[in-house]
C-alpha cells in the first residue's frame, strides 16, 4: 500500500458521511488522523476474520465485499464506490470483520483508527444518525437480495443484477454500464449465487433477444423496460 495526502477540504466525494456530516474545525481533526492508502488492483484491503482496527472510506475506485460461502465458494456482498464506507461491521469490538473487501480497480482509501471513528461519532451527533440510517438502508438491501436469491430463477437473479449494476456503476451515452468490463463473469455470478455458465447462457440469451448487446466484456443496455419486466412482479 502506497500512502499518500489529500486534504478533506479537497475532497468532491458528497456521498461521504465525514465530508457530509463534519463541521471545518472537525475536518481539520479528521486530517490529522487519516491517512490515505492507493491500493493495487486485486489487493485485499482487509480479510475475514482479521481482527478490526480501522475504519475505511473509498476516496476513488471499487471495492467488492464478499463472504467465503459452502465449498470455499466467495458470496460478493455488495460492491462499494467513492465516498463509500468500509469496515464497519467490524465496530463492535467483540466482532472480527464478518467479511473480505478487495479493489478491483486501482483505489484510493481514506484510513481512520477505529478508535477515533467511534470518538468522531460522540463529537458529531448527526454522523452518528446518519451512520444509523445507512446502516438500516443498507440491511434493507441485503435482505431485498436475500429474498431475490432464495425465489428467483436464473433468468430472473441475471436480470435483477444487471438492474443493480444500472443503477450503482451507471450508464454512459452508449448506453454501455460503467466499468462492467471490470468485473469477471466470476464476480458477476459470485454476486448473484449463480455459476459463471450459468452467467454467460443467461447473458447470452439476453443478447439473442436483444435486451442487451456484449463486447469486448462490457454490456450495453438496449431495452432496460424489458429487463425490468423479468421481475416487475416483485417490484
Amino acid at each position: 500500500m502506497l500512502k499518500i495526502k489529500t486534504s478533506c477540504f479537497d475532497c468532491n466525494n458528497t456521498s461521504c458521511l465525514i465530508k457530509a456530516n463534519c463541521p471545518p474545525h472537525i475536518l481539520e481533526e479528521v486530517d490529522k488522523n487519516k491517512t490515505i492508502n492507493r491500493i493495487r488492483k486485486k489487493q485485499i484491503i482487509f480479510q475475514e476474520g482479521d481482527e478490526p482496527f480501522n475504519i475505511y472510506f473509498i476516496y476513488s475506485g471499487i471495492v467488492k465485499v464478499f463472504k467465503k460461502g459452502a465449498f470455499n465458494k466467495d458470496q460478493i456482498v455488495r460492491f462499494s464506490f467513492e465516498g463509500d464506507i468500509l469496515g464497519h461491521r467490524g465496530l463492535n469490538s467483540s466482532n472480527n470483520f464478518p467479511v473480505s473487501a478487495q479493489a478491483i480497480s486501482d483505489t484510493e482509501i481514506c484510513c481512520f483508527s477505529k478508535d477515533f471513528f467511534l470518538d468522531l461519532l460522540n463529537k458529531v451527533p448527526q454522523l452518528a444518525i446518519n451512520l444509523m440510517l445507512f446502516f438500516s438502508d443498507e440491511l434493507n438491501q441485503e435482505e431485498t437480495k436475500l429474498r431475490d436469491m432464495a425465489i428467483f430463477n436464473v433468468r430472473e437473479k441475471v436480470a435483477k443484477t444487471l438492474l443493480i449494476f444500472i443503477d450503482k456503476f451507471g450508464i454512459n451515452q452508449e448506453q454501455e454500464i460503467f466499468n462492467i468490463e471490470i468485473l469477471t463473469r466470476q464476480d458477476i455470478a459470485d454476486f448473484t449465487g449463480l455459476t459463471s455458465n450459468q452467467v454467460t447462457k443467461e447473458l447470452s440469451e439476453l443478447k439473442q433477444n436483444q435486451f442487451i448487446d456484449t463486447y469486448n466484456k462490457k454490456i450495453k443496455i438496449l431495452s432496460k423496460e424489458k429487463i425490468e419486466r423479468i421481475v416487475s412482479f416483485l417490484t
